[in-house]
């Protein structure tokens, strides 16, 4: 009871925090910062949309309403741990990424001149999406039919093999593969970053695409039901 006790003041403390703090660390940085704001700009750092710095509390306010209101309106009752871990920590991740947003943004709108030649919104945006894949794919492979966080389709649901492997190989995928690309948008640039993301979301959903249909041809020839006997047998001796 008291492990329970701790670990929800433990949440409780950390949604407090990381809920508040960017709305107090704006409001402290707000008379340091220009009436005009950067609000967009390109891969290369060349701004070409500018905005009001009272646009600067749109992010904060969206955090404080969601640590108040979350608890509140999503009671969350998952049928296994997996979903729940899964949401518990995308939850601390979506809070710490727009955590990060708010001060990566109040820095480059007082330092705009200078330091978007070597800063790039876009270089936090894909390591932050790099991620969470790599997050769920930890995950995945032990999700099960009733698992929110799971790949549904007609060839997965057709086979328990199917699904089985292609949870498996998409969670080595994505985790492998955040793991490669990360460092790719961590210090690459321009079109060069641009290429990179879209290289990775091809490989990500063309491969277990491929793969799927793969295993869909062995189970209609057959090999996946030999393959499954084969193992039972074993399995008996």
């Amino acid at each position: 009871m008291s492990k329970i006790k701790n670990t929800n003041s433990i949440i409780k403390a950390f949604y407090a925090i990381f809920g508040t703090l960017p709305l107090l660390v704006t409001l402290y940085m707000y008379p340091l910062i220009p009436d005009k704001i950067p609000i967009h700009y390109w891969l290369n750092g060349t701004i070409d949309k500018w905005g009001s710095k009272y646009e600067l509390f749109i992010v904060p306010i969206i955090i404080l309403l969601f640590v108040y209101f979350q608890p509140k309106l999503f009671n969350q009752n998952f049928k296994n741990e997996t979903d729940d871990k899964i949401t518990t920590f995308n939850n601390y991740y979506f809070i710490l990424i727009l955590n990060i947003l708010v001060y990566t943004t109040l820095y480059v709108s007082i330092n705009f001149e200078t330091c978007l030649n070597s800063f790039n919104f876009y270089n936090f945006f894909m390591c932050a999406i790099c991620f969470i894949l790599g997050f769920v794919g930890s995950y995945i492979t032990h999700a099960n039919r009733s698992s929110c966080f799971s790949i549904k389709t007609k060839y997965t649901l057709e086979n328990t093999i199917i699904w089985e492997r292609t949870h498996k190989f998409c969670g080595a995928l994505w985790l492998s593969g955040s793991l490669v690309f990360f460092p790719m948008f961590l210090f690459s640039n321009g079109y060069l970053l641009l290429t990179f993301a879209f290289i990775m979301i091809g490989v990500f959903t063309i491969l277990p695409v491929i793969y799927t249909r793969y295993l869909h041809e062995k189970y209609l020839n057959g090999e996946l039901k030999e393959k499954l006997h084969s193992k039972k047998v074993q399995h008996s001796h």
